[in-house]
């Protein structure tokens, strides 16, 4: 079983959460294992299932779209790439998120957005959904559990660097899909 594109996808995926938990811990006085473990089980939860939802809408419309499935996949890939990308640019470092349930859930739900479109990727790349959801589920939850301990030590200079790495991750996984496809064809 190949691990490295779903690894791909799921570290491309949890960027954007981790930077969020980083974002909650730069900003909390308190650093509780409890407040840490909401915070993991929100944003992976929220990107398994965004995933998970994006690749069961996809698969009904896969088989129509065979002869352009690795192309529309590296489109949607891209401009999630992209945007990832690009909103790397829109931060702004000043603002600090206050910790609440409804605010962690608005954040989760936001930062999923990416997973809906990777999902469909997945399903119409025709890639196995089970690697690539435990992992995404996985990396974005046990990664936005160390951002937020480690926020009070790290500086928000690297936030443009984490969403470029993301985006490239992302454009990358899409391009995979199409020359694993040419390949094969």
């Amino acid at each position: 079983m190949n691990l490295v594109e779903p690894s791909l996808l799921a570290t491309g995926l949890a960027v954007d959460s981790c930077l969020v938990a980083l974002a909650y811990g730069l900003a909390s006085r308190e650093h509780r294992l409890g407040r840490a473990l909401a915070i993991g089980a929100t944003f992976g939860g929220f990107q398994g299932a965004m995933l998970w939802l994006g690749w069961l809408l996809g698969a009904p419309v896969a088989s129509r779209l065979a002869e352009w499935d690795h192309w529309i996949a590296f489109a949607v890939l891209t401009i999630v790439g992209i945007r990832t990308i690009r909103e790397g640019y829109g931060a702004d470092g000043d603002e600090r998120p206050a910790f609440s349930t409804a605010r962690l859930m608005v954040a989760g739900f936001a930062t999923s957005i990416d997973a809906l479109a990777a999902g469909f990727g997945v399903s119409l790349g025709e890639q196995p959904l089970v690697p690539a959801l435990v992992l995404t589920t996985l990396f974005a939850g046990v990664g936005s559990i160390a951002c937020f301990f480690s926020g009070r030590g790290i500086g928000q200079r690297w936030e443009r660097g984490a969403h470029w790495l993301a985006g490239i991750v992302l454009i990358a996984l899409g391009a995979s899909i199409v020359f694993e496809h040419l390949r094969a064809a």
